[in-house]
Parts: structure tokens; sequence; C-alpha cells
């Protein structure tokens, strides 16, 4: 994090008369300069407080999930660094792309890593032990968003520190992503054992620092079950026993999340000083339009969100909307082929969702999980009674995000925006799909699962992981994207690294290249090396 520091010509004038008259000492000079509002050494729990934070609001609902949302088509780029991602510009392949993101994770690590050092070495802090869970969980979700992204990434050298404080490595190693993974799992199943304990420790325990379960250790142990599962699938085609590793996510389903309620969510945005970092993007940027291929596959299917999902700015000089209940008059943007131009296309309502939460991990997508493990298994009975779980959680999670976004925005027309994505209207949209569910169950829960993620919440980057996975096993047409460029082999199968480690480290300069490889190369999870 970048800190300024300003000094009055008067106070410094002031410093240096004070110096010439008492001929001060180096060490008495160092403690004027001290930067007491910044200290170096603080509690663990507040290092875990700004992590927690950082990774919701810059890791999970930014730069990752915004560029995700066009690469999926999600939405479509129609202006600026997201018109130039959607017609594939230089942005999917430029190491500038996601480097801010890329930078925020790293700082998120190197803070974790100092985090677990004080909870397992200082004094002060040893037996916060549900502290030291929620720290060895981030680090995890932190890592595996890295390296589901970016293939082969620095993890187990990036962020270790001297006891001076300065860096261990200066040019932290690639790591493999299969052994990034192995990290992962033993951070989550380290947590799972930690979080039976409690915070002991002098230093005090977590309590409300934690923004997400107030230091729960119950329901973090959940959240920890529930990445499980997730990162589990994510590795399932390079499995060795596919059938004991989906058995093994079932059971991380059955001791993860029982409802929505223990949702590994971030929820304090306000709506005024504090935004959904979604809707902020929206708010300064206009960047993105109702997607063409989003809104065809939902009028196919007579998609009830179809009607309450888009919106048109009536006027772009007070930011006026009105919501668009015809599916008919929703002016999409052509994925691939966008006008580069703001206020044309119609909106999607969740883009302006002020105080909806980010979710790090939804119980509609546990459910969905849980869905696509079942039909794998050929338990299309079981799988089908789930899908019913998942789509009725994740059309109550749309219903929150439009809802935020109709108080938070002005709406013009006859009649007072509204949304009806209730319990009755998800039963009897998936009992409509019951049909097409029966000629190929996977395929159903998939295109679900993908319909499911778009919104607020900052889900594209697991409908990208889901969509690759698919890629890898044949199965792309599942979701079927309409951008003309994926087909002159054009989709983004990774992201490219960021500058500030191009430009420093050599590793990982020489593994960039010139970025072309994004195109080419994907995943080791997805099929590839690297």
């Amino acid at each position: 994090m970048m800190k300024k520091y300003m000094i009055k010509n008067s106070v410094l004038a002031s410093l240096l008369a004070i110096a010439s008259l008492s001929s001060c000492t180096d060490s008495i000079m160092d403690d004027i300069n001290r930067d007491r509002n910044h200290p170096e050494n603080v509690p663990a729990k507040f290092l875990l407080t700004e992590v927690i934070t950082s990774t919701a609001f810059n890791v999970t609902g930014g730069d990752f999930s915004l560029y995700a949302s066009v690469y999926i088509e999600h939405e479509t780029g129609i202006f600026g660094q997201m018109y130039n991602a959607d017609i594939r510009n230089g942005e999917p392949n430029v190491a500038t792309t996601y480097n801010n993101a890329w930078n925020n994770a790293y700082a998120n690590i190197k803070t974790l890593k100092i985090a677990i050092d004080k909870l397992e070495n200082d004094p002060f802090e040893q037996g916060n032990n549900v502290s030291l869970g929620i720290a060895k969980v981030l680090l995890a979700y932190n890592g595996a968003i890295l390296t589901d992204l970016f293939g082969d990434v620095p993890f187990v050298q990036a962020g270790e520190i001297n006891p001076d404080n300065t860096p261990k490595y200066m040019q932290p190693k690639i790591d493999k992503q299969e052994e990034v993974y192995k990290e992962v799992f033993q951070l989550l199943d380290d947590a799972v054992i930690l979080f039976d304990k409690k915070d002991e420790g002098s230093s005090g325990a977590i309590g409300r620092n934690d923004y997400i379960y107030g230091g729960d250790a119950k329901i973090w142990k959940k959240a920890a079950y529930a990445l499980k599962a997730r990162y589990m699938l994510h590795v399932l085609d390079r499995s060795a026993d596919k059938d004991a590793d989906m058995q093994t996510i079932l059971t991380c389903v059955d001791n993860s999340f029982a409802s929505a309620k223990d949702e590994l969510k971030f929820a304090v945005y306000n709506g005024s000083s504090q935004l959904n970092p979604y809707a902020g993007f929206t708010m300064s940027r206009d960047a993105m339009g109702a997607s063409k291929s989003l809104v065809d596959k939902m009028i196919a299917l007579n998609d009830p969100r179809a009607k309450c999902s888009f919106m048109q700015c009536t006027d772009p000089r007070n930011y006026t909307f009105e919501q668009i209940t015809d599916p008919a008059k929703i002016e999409t943007a052509p994925n691939g082929e966008p006008v580069q131009t703001q206020f044309k296309y119609s909106y999607s309502m969740p883009s302006l969702a002020a105080s909806a939460p980010t979710q790090l991990m939804s119980y509609h997508e546990l459910m969905f999980i849980k869905a696509e493990v079942l039909a794998r298994k050929g338990q299309n009975d079981d799988a089908y009674i789930t899908l019913k779980s998942a789509i009725e959680a994740a059309f109550a999670n749309l219903q929150n995000s439009i809802k935020a976004t109709i108080d938070y925005c002005d709406f013009t027309g006859d009649a007072d925006p509204a949304v009806d994505l209730s319990k009755t209207v998800a039963d009897a949209y998936h009992t409509a799909l019951k049909a097409a569910f029966d000629t190929d169950p996977l395929r159903m829960v998939m295109l679900q699962k993908y319909l499911s993620f778009f919104g607020s919440s900052g889900e594209s980057v697991e409908a990208y992981n889901d969509y690759r996975r698919l890629k890898g096993e044949g199965k792309e047409d599942y979701i079927d994207l309409k951008n003309p460029l994926n087909v002159k082999e054009k989709f983004p199968l990774r992201y490219g690294y960021g500058q500030s480690d191009v430009s420093a480290n050599q590793e990982v300069k020489k593994a960039f290249g010139n970025g072309q490889y994004v195109y080419t190369e994907p995943v080791w999870w997805a099929g590839g090396t690297r």
C-alpha cells in the first residue's frame, strides 16, 4: 500500500531549526519522523480485517470478476478497457490489464503470511486458533484464485519476509499449479482442525474484527469445507480416482452450508459511502451493456430472470432508468461486435446493486456443485432435486441484488420497478426444465449454474472456471458462448501475469513472453501443462 507523508513547510522549518540549535542525534530524528498513525506491529486480528476487506472488494469483486464477466458473456464490454476486452484488442494479453488485482492478491498473501507467523510464533498471539484458521482459509482462497486465473504462479516463496521485515525472496519462484493446489488443500485441512478450537491467545479473539462471521468458528469450518468442494471440482479431471474424489466432494458439501445464511460473503456495503465494487465500477465507467448471448439464453428457456434483470437509461445526465419487463425490448449488445458507445445498450440491473454483498462462496454455488457431481455419477433423480435448491437460492440472491438497484437508482415509467424471483417462481421454472434435464442432466446443471452466476456478487470468475473445465472436456457447447472471435481462437484461456512481476521477476517475465499464450495454453486443471 502506498503511503503519503505530507509535512508542511512551516513544520519542516521548525524541525530544522530545532536540529541546528540542539544538534539532534539520528535516533531523535528517527523518533520525530516515526509514523504513529501506521504502527509496524499490530495484532493479527486487525491484519485479518484488512485482508477480509481487500479479498472481497479487490480480489473477488474487482477486476478479475469484471473481465471474466465479459469473457464469459455475462456482460458485453461496450466502452474503454471492457470494450477492448470484448473485441480482444490487446486487453486480454497485455501485462497491465490485471496488474492492480494481481498486486492486491499478492499484498493479501504477504499480509496473511505475516499474520500466520505471528499467530504461530508470537507468545502474545499463540493460542488464537480461530484467527489462525481464518488466515489459512484466506491464504488458500487468494492462492487458489491466482492459480485458477494465471496457472503456474509464485506462491510458496511469495510474501515471505525476513525478521527485519525485508522481502526474503526478491524474485519468488513460480510454482506449478498442481503444487499450488496441494498447498491450498493443506491450508484448508489445517483450518478445519483449528476451527474445532478457540481463540485463547493474550491478544484476544478476532470477534467483530471478522466482517464475515464475527469469529464464529463453526461457520468458518463450513466455509472451509465449501471451498474444498469447489477446488476439488476444479481438479477433478486430473484425479487418479474420480469416483473417490466425487464422493469426497459430496462429503464436503454435507459438512458445509445448511442454507444461504451460512454463505461466505462480504455484506457490509451501505449503498452510499461503501459501494459494491461492481456498482462502483458501473457508476464510474458505464463500460458494460446487456449481453446478447446471455439474454438470448434466458429467452430460449423462458427464464423469469429475463423479465426483471435489465433496464434502460432514459436520462444519462440525471442517471435515470426504466426497468424492462418485456425481454424482446432489451437493447442487447452483440458479443464481440458492439458499437463502442455509452447509454445506447440496456444495463443489467445488478450492475448498479450498490449494497448487494460480494459472494466469496455462495450457498447456490454449493448446491450446483452437488448437483454437478450427482449428475456425473449418474444419480439423476438426486441431481434434479438438488438443482431445485440451487435455483431457489440463486433466484433469491439475484432478487436481493435487483432490489438493491431499485433502492439505489432513480426510475421513470408508468410502473414502479418490481422483481419476483420467489420460491414459487423458481420452483415453476425448475419444473419446466424437467424435459431438457432428462435429455442431458449435466448440460442443464452447468447451464443453470452459468446463468446463476450472472450479477453483482462477483461470481463470474467461477463461471469462467466452469467454462474452461468444460472446454477441457470438449463440452464447451453446454454454455455456448457467441463471441465470433472465440471461433478464431481468441477466447482467453487464462489471464496474463501482472506488469509488476513481468518487469521485476525474471521467471515471470520469461513465462509471460509476448502474452499471446493466453489464447493457446489452458491451465493445468483444464488440460494444459502450466
